[in-house]
């Protein structure tokens, strides 16, 4: 666990997660729609400040939480792909105009990072006090892993053009578009975050090694958005990457309590990286047919 200067680390986390938030806003101030080029420097640039929160752990607190931290950013990032595509659905049934998808991004995604917070921390003190919840997480993302093989190839797009039920239910609500476009992606969000959040509390049981780590992949998803269209389509072996990932963590919190000692952070890291990067490796070498990567059910005809 953390030491006693762990108020520190939150304090110094959450100011710095505040001043780097500031400096995106002011840089998109006015509206317009982000370019591939604009996307890629700032997916660079979270998942940079994200090492940099990995390489302070490592300072302040050592090697093994930071191995954790690493692992559980690694996770959320991976099983993020879903809530990008639901985002999607969200922008294109609520009709919001390219040049203020980056603002309803921005503050759906400081909406989504709170409800996490609340989520992560009532998770963790449940599995500090109820140790057989383990097992629980644990079968469901082993359930979890199951319904995504069973998905139809196409659900993925499915669901991008799609919006879900709540959307719906908020669109009645009298409030300016806008803002319930980024209400809607905060909530769902979180309701997508059913998977992802075991699944970090399967690689970390420290609060603020799930919260950072959550909270930088999802602000990195925003720019994430702009690359998904064409990274989805080229990913031939995303969904088997995403099965192998929540079967290997599901089976990790099954498999803990069970055995002496606990699974090193750096193994479970290293087995995380692995399935990724066997999965882009695999998908490379062996790319769908031209044919299949025409766009028209992808996110752009959404637009």
């Amino acid at each position: 666990m953390l030491s006693v200067d762990s108020h520190l680390l939150w304090g110094g986390f959450l100011a710095l997660l505040a001043c780097c938030l500031a400096i995106d806003l002011r840089a998109h101030r006015r509206p317009r729609e982000l370019g591939l080029g604009d996307a890629l420097r700032w997916t660079a640039v979270w998942v940079g400040l994200a090492v940099l929160c990995a390489a302070a752990v490592w300072l302040l607190e050592g090697s093994e939480l930071f191995m954790q931290f690493l692992a559980a950013y690694s996770v959320e990032w991976s099983l993020s792909v879903d809530n990008v595509l639901v985002f999607a659905a969200l922008i294109a049934g609520l009709a919001v105009p390219a040049r203020h998808r980056y603002a309803v991004l921005f503050f759906g995604s400081l909406g989504a990072i709170v409800l996490r917070l609340a989520f992560l921390l009532a998770g963790s003190a449940l599995l500090g006090q109820f140790g057989w919840l383990t097992y629980f997480f644990g079968a469901f993302l082993l359930v979890a892993a199951v319904r995504i093989l069973r998905e139809p190839s196409a659900g993925g797009q499915q669901k991008a053009a799609e919006p879900p039920a709540t959307p719906r239910l908020l669109s009645r609500l009298p409030v300016p578009p806008l803002v319930l476009t980024a209400l809607a992606v905060a909530v769902t969000d979180l309701m997508f975050a059913t998977d992802s959040v075991p699944a970090v509390l399967g690689m970390t049981r420290d609060p603020f090694i799930a919260f950072a780590s959550n909270a930088m992949a999802v602000v990195g998803l925003r720019s994430v958005y702009y690359l998904l269209e064409a990274a989805v389509l080229r990913f031939r072996y995303l969904k088997p990457a995403l099965v192998t990932l929540l079967a290997f963590v599901g089976i990790k919190m099954l498999v803990d309590p069970l055995v002496p000692g606990d699974v090193p952070p750096a193994m479970s890291l290293g087995a995380i990286l692995g399935i990724l990067g066997v999965a882009a490796l695999a998908s490379w070498l062996l790319p769908r047919r031209r044919a299949s990567l025409e766009p028209t059910g992808s996110i752009a005809s959404n637009f």
